[in-house]
């Protein structure tokens, strides 16, 4: 719950940053794209883990 709270508050931060000219529209793009990745990354490791305990 806390994970979904703080992703929600980190991508309206960084929409706020773009929309007042803080950052430029690149690096809002490559942040976001890393920041998926990572989560996908992340989320495909754990259900691995599960799946390792669940059948060894």
């Amino acid at each position: 719950m806390i994970e979904v709270i703080g992703g929600g508050l980190v991508l309206i931060g960084i929409a706020y940053a773009e929309n007042k000219g803080w950052v430029d529209k690149e690096s809002v793009s490559f942040v976001l794209n890393v920041g998926m990745q990572a989560g996908v990354c992340a989320s495909m490791f754990y259900f691995l883990h599960k799946l390792s305990v669940l059948f060894l």
